[in-house]
């Protein structure tokens, strides 16, 4: 029996096939583990120990192990699994009865499809009977000097036409016929029908040239019983050397034989377990290079099975594929030449229709410390469809690795504990760094910690309620660049359903995200530009045609401070509402009204001035300009308006223009101020923050403005 080992969990092994032909057997058959411990047993392992299955798989089998066997059986059980051979032991064991039984077990070692030792399966045969026997018959065998006289074995006498001439009581107890009525028959008389054939022959020449010879048959017994005896035949000679006899010592077999009929029984059924579990085994005594096969390693190979069930080496190297022919042949030859054992995968092409499939093969040279001839034992699998399975894992592996060394998104993978296990090369390149400078590290190392928050948050919640989740976070460069990534994560899981892991597909939103707040931004500016613009038309328009006010003139004045107020909005349209030089802004409205011809005379810095400012200055300058066409400088053709401006002071700078009209009719201060003067005296100067002075002089009309000049950002 094997080692005991202390229990741990069940783990079922095989199929079902295999557990109802294990099952049926009638001898013990277990399944180990590397650390011993047993992961099946079958119905007789169960019913010798006489304990429940789970009981059983755990048993210490040393607690019943005959005193006299134990330390020999447990010495020969470690070297035997030290040795990864088969091996054998047999020893007492007592058995749930109490009694003692002698057990013959066989245990070979288990291997993976990697070629990985994983175990033991073992048989045990129950031999009581047989060993007894075998006792029986050494004690026998050691008094065959006194078998004549003590009877200790059959013992029968012949003549030459085989008529029984003398019997011992033992003989009869055996044959079970008395002397009387066996005295009146022939050794054929009592002989099986099957077995006269060939004893006939092996009597008739022990008679003709006095070979003796020994030989196991069956007689019939009186009450039509069938027993098994050893019979070892001598011719018997007279002094003068002339045969009168034939004496036979005989021995009851029957019990061994049928031991020996329950053994080949129990291989059969391990042989049928090992073949349903898809091996093809095969034998070859080395001095023929011919052995037996298994049933199923001819299928394997689409080779018809031979009466004998024997093949050859070259029965199986002819079978496999040229390419792969030279490998097989050197790893056996190495086998046989060096020891070596091997285990090999190779393709072969099948006898019966050309198919192609993949074997994996296991071989070992077996050396026997006797005489017998050294032999070859093998072991195939079919591994086709794994090695399918294998070449399309590659290929997906591959269109994989292309496509997440080539995909301009990113793609992550993190453990649980959010350190990055790998990422593509988008991702180093957007962040900047090489590819040890990331992995292994945690994702918070990139991060803000309010960034690192919203991470950790989304992991807790595909922790708790599965599924993925959609994340917008901001992530630093190695140059210190916030970066925003839109990213998509769903937890990875193993075969019992347990997450192990995070993979993430992210996306570079930033100048998206920076376009759609720029956009946004525009759009609340353009609402504020429209809403101040409708303020300042409807102001102009309250203004313009109050009671009392010529309509026709009314119209015209209008719709000159509406051109007016277009030419500043043209300008800063093509400055994107952006600051605006305030010599173009005065150029534009002077324009229409002599600017073209050099009726202005322009002088001052190019001063940067904020849009809002832009849009008053611009309806001061209209106001200005059409007063001087109607009344003013601009209403003579020599008239002329010089428009003055400059800018002084240190840290805080002040603003100063001045708008002087000549050559134009007398001036006449009015006695009350229109909608155009009050625009510029308090608009203006309410705009700028400032003062703003309208002066009649005879000579022609003087504005001047002092104001603040605040710092306007390009």
């Amino acid at each position: 029996m094997e080692s005991p080992s202390p229990p741990i969990e069940t783990l079922p092994t095989g199929e079902d096939e295999f557990r109802l032909i294990a099952d049926s057997a009638p001898v013990a058959v277990w399944v180990t583990r590397l650390n011993r411990q047993r992961s099946f047993v079958n119905r007789a392992y169960v019913e010798f120990l006489g304990v429940p299955y789970d009981e059983a798989l755990v048993f210490d089998w040393r607690q019943i192990i005959h005193p006299g066997d134990a330390m020999r059986l447990l010495q020969e059980s470690i070297a035997g699994e030290a040795s990864l051979q088969t091996f054998a032991l047999e020893g007492r064991y007592r058995r749930h009865d109490g009694a003692w039984r002698w057990l013959n077990s066989t245990s070979s070692p288990r291997w993976d499809a990697e070629g990985r030792h994983i175990g033991f399966i073992g048989v045990a045969h129950d031999i009581t009977e047989a060993k007894e026997a075998e006792l029986a018959l050494r004690d026998r065998e050691a008094q065959l000097s006194a078998y004549i006289s003590q009877s200790t074995a059959g013992f029968a006498q012949v003549d030459l036409e085989g008529c029984f001439t003398l019997i011992n009581d033992r003989f009869c107890e055996i044959a079970g016929w008395s002397r009387d009525e066996l005295m009146g028959q022939t050794m054929l008389s009592i002989t099986h029908p099957d077995d006269l054939k060939r004893n006939v022959g092996l009597f008739e020449r022990a008679v003709a040239v006095g070979e003796p010879y020994t030989h196991e048959k069956r007689y019939i017994r009186k009450d039509g019983g069938i027993v098994w005896v050893n019979n070892s035949v001598s011719v018997i000679r007279r002094p003068d050397g002339e045969p009168f006899g034939v004496l036979a010592v005989t021995l009851d077999v029957t019990q061994r034989r049928e031991d020996e009929a329950a053994l080949r029984k129990g291989e059969e059924t391990l042989r049928l377990a090992i073949e349903g579990a898809g091996m093809a085994t095969w034998e070859l005594d080395l001095p023929t290079m011919e052995g037996a096969w298994s049933p199923n390693r001819f299928d394997l190979l689409g080779l018809p099975r031979t009466p004998d069930m024997r093949g050859t080496v070259e029965d199986w190297l002819g079978r496999v594929v040229a390419e792969d022919r030279d490998v097989a042949r050197a790893a056996f030859q190495r086998c046989i030449d060096k020891g070596e054992s091997y285990r090999i995968e190779y393709r072969i092409r099948r006898a019966d229709n050309g198919e192609e499939r993949w074997l994996q093969s296991h071989g070992s040279r077996v050396i026997y410390g006797d005489e017998r001839a050294t032999r070859f034992v093998g072991v195939s699998f079919d591994v086709t469809e794994r090695k399918h399975a294998e070449e399309e894992l590659r290929e997906s592996e591959i269109r994989y690795r292309t496509m997440f060394e080539q995909a301009n998104d990113f793609i992550i993978t993190l453990s649980l504990d959010q350190t990055i296990t790998s990422v593509n090369p988008a991702v180093l390149a957007t962040l900047g760094y090489a590819e040890d400078e990331v992995i292994g590290r945690s994702i918070a190392d990139f991060m803000d910690p309010d960034q690192v928050e919203l991470s950790l948050a989304a992991l807790n919640r595909k922790l708790s309620e599965g599924g993925t989740t959609r994340l917008t976070i901001k992530v630093r460069a190695k140059d210190g660049r916030e970066l925003i990534w839109e990213t998509n994560s769903r937890l990875s899981t193993d075969d019992q359903g347990r997450p192990v892991s995070l993979q993430a597909i992210g996306r570079d939103m930033t100048e998206a995200k920076r376009a759609e707040a720029h956009q946004k931004l525009l759009i609340d500016e353009l609402n504020h530009r429209v809403k101040n613009t409708l303020a300042i038309v409807q102001g102009i328009a309250q203004q313009t045609f109050k009671s009392g006010t010529d309509p026709v003139a009314a119209r015209h004045a209008f719709e000159g401070r509406l051109a007016a107020l277009s030419e500043a909005h043209n300008l800063l349209t093509r400055e994107y509402w952006g600051p605006v030089s305030m010599m173009r802004i005065i150029e534009a409205v002077a324009a229409p009204h002599g600017g073209d011809n050099g009726r202005f005379d322009l002088d001052g810095p190019d001063i940067a001035i904020a849009p809002k400012t832009a849009i008053s200055l611009a309806l001061a300058i209209h106001e200005l300009a059409t007063n001087a066409v109607k009344h003013g400088a601009l209403s003579q053709p020599e008239g002329r308006v010089a428009i003055r401006w400059d800018r002084s002071g240190g840290a805080k700078q002040r603003l100063k223009l001045v708008w002087t009209e000549s050559g134009g009719p007398p001036v006449v201060a009015p006695t009350r101020r229109g909608f155009g003067t009050r625009m510029i005296e308090r608009g203006l100067a309410a705009e700028l923050g400032g003062t703003v002075k309208i002066d009649f002089a005879a000579s022609g009309l003087v504005c001047t403005v002092d104001a603040p000049l605040p710092e306007v950002t390009a």
